[in-house]
């Protein structure tokens, strides 16, 4: 549907509605011929001022011309062309003038009429500055501004009035209402007066309960400004956490002397770490204030709430109250009477929040222990010259991964190695506690073996042998560690001599 289809049927259908042609079509209105449309267009001008209550049909085409070209500033009619131009579009009944301009006026009719109703006290006249001389003038002038400005004030007040005021209807409905009300407290107010006639100490009751509905409007105003000092409280908090946080970061990177390159990675995890903060939790906020914001809007769109409306509220409140005390009354009378079953629970669950506040509190005191101990070991890693241990991160954080995974088969091949071996040595254990329990000690048999192959002391020869290899190999140990002592020391007297030298040959 193109622009052109879509302001026709705007058109047709709100002068339908303000009533200008009620049996209008969109055939008819589009078979209008140039003067017809430049009368519909004058009785829609009517509808805004008077000054357009003229008969087109006896006025001139340069007349009607100008004045319609006059109200295009009052209506904020963005017209491009000069009056002459906009003669002959109104005597051709040019429908690019006739279309836009009607749709302008009907989309904002109500509002146009209220302004073409102040255009007519409030458009400044033009007056030559050669006639500000006479002084009758320029006090006609000024009388003529004041008159503008408290026309304004007076208008400014009566749209208060009529925006505030209730329709006769809602009146007559608002007081059937409270009629209704009055006649039902009156009906209570008698009903407690009877009831109230038994009791002897009804003024010191009365006294009290006064009393007690000041101290409740004070405890709940204290714990409106305790709120507001415990969310104040947790904001200052936060941003000082995240300050000191911010501290601890530089002095870390500023001991550390970390690189540039490091610096940009910390930083580049902030800013992945405040974008996770904007796309996750950020919207959950920002959807609760908007609701907070709709709903503080309702409360605002409402009408306005007068004195007999607050006197009202008062009144069922101090009703609601009196019934709350009844119940609380009867309650105690029934928990006097039998036996409180919740109180076991009741208990319990005190107990429970103690035991939580408890271990909140044991909680936050490890938690700053262990900031302290944190702050002492780094102070103490400084003073002995320690640089803190470099934690792994994204790459070499992955290869140390690979390479402790590695390192963890060869240990487990290694661990499994060690276990057959170990089993091993204890069935070789058991085998020679086995044979030696049922042949006995085999060296005799070994030396009467020896002798009949011709190699008398073998066995003997071996054993002495091992001993012999295992001295050597301590003597050498011992060589090595006294040919090192002997090399350190000659490579002492050689720098001695070498320095003596130098002396000598400096004299």
């Amino acid at each position: 549907m193109s622009s052109g289809q879509h302001d026709t049927y705007f058109i047709v259908d709100r002068l339908r509605e303000y009533g200008f042609e009620e049996d209008l079509s969109l055939v008819t209105f589009d078979e209008k011929s140039p003067t017809e449309l430049l009368e519909l267009l004058n009785d829609v001008l009517k509808n805004l001022s008077s000054e357009h209550d003229v008969d087109v049909r006896n006025e001139g085409i340069e007349n009607t011309a100008m004045r319609i070209f006059r109200t295009f500033a009052i209506l904020k009619f963005d017209y491009q062309g000069d009056p002459q131009q906009l003669q002959n579009s109104l005597q051709s009944g040019d429908r690019e003038l006739f279309y836009p301009l009607l749709s302008h006026i009907l989309s904002k009719l109500p509002d146009l009429r209220k302004r073409a109703y102040l255009a007519k006290f409030l458009t400044p006249i033009d007056v030559p500055e050669e006639m500000f001389a006479d002084p009758d003038i320029m006090e006609k002038f000024q009388q003529y501004k004041d008159l503008q400005e408290q026309f304004k004030i007076t208008h400014k007040e009566t749209e208060r009035i009529r925006g505030t005021s209730l329709q006769p209807t809602e009146l007559k409905r608002e007081v059937s209402q409270l009629e209704e009300e009055k006649s039902q407290l009156k009906t209570k107010i008698n009903k407690l007066e009877q009831r109230l006639k038994k009791n002897e100490n009804f003024n010191e009751l009365y006294e009290v309960t006064s009393k007690l509905r000041k101290e409740q409007e004070v405890e709940v105003k204290l714990a409106e400004q305790l709120m507001e000092r415990e969310m104040s409280l947790k904001q200052e908090e936060n941003r000082y956490f995240q300050a000191k946080k911010k501290l601890q970061d530089l002095q870390l990177a500023a001991s550390n002397n970390s690189s540039g390159e490091e610096l940009l990675q910390k930083l580049k995890e902030d800013v992945e770490m405040t974008q996770n903060y904007c796309k996750g939790k950020l919207p959950e906020d920002i959807k609760q204030k908007e609701t907070r914001l709709v709903q503080v809007q309702q409360v605002l769109n409402r009408p306005p709430v007068t004195d007999r409306d607050i006197e009202r509220e008062q009144s069922e409140i101090h009703q609601l109250n009196m019934a709350i005390e009844e119940l609380q009354e009867r309650q105690r009378r029934t928990q006097k009477t039998g036996d409180d079953k919740l109180s076991m629970f009741r208990n319990q669950a005190l107990l429970v929040s103690r035991k939580k506040a408890d271990a909140m509190e044991r909680l936050q005191m490890l938690k700053e222990e262990l900031k302290d101990a944190e702050k002492e070991l780094n102070e103490k890693r400084e003073k002995m010259g320690h640089k803190p241990v470099d934690i792994l991160k994204g790459d070499d954080l992955l290869k140390y991964g690979e390479s402790l995974k590695g390192k963890v088969k060869v240990f487990k091949k290694k661990k499994g190695e060690l276990s057959s071996i170990v089993a091993e040595r204890g069935i070789l254990a058991r085998t020679e506690d086995i044979l030696k329990t049922r042949h006995g000690d085999q060296t005799e048999f070994l030396a009467s073996l020896e002798r009949q192959r011709g190699v008398e002391g073998a066995f003997d020869l071996q054993s002495k042998l091992e001993e012999v290899s295992e001295k050597t190999a301590e003597v050498n140990k011992e060589k090595e560690v006294s040919l090192e002592e002997i090399s350190r020391r000659v490579t002492e007297i050689n720098n001695t001599i070498k320095e003596k030298k130098n002396v000598l040959g400096e004299w």
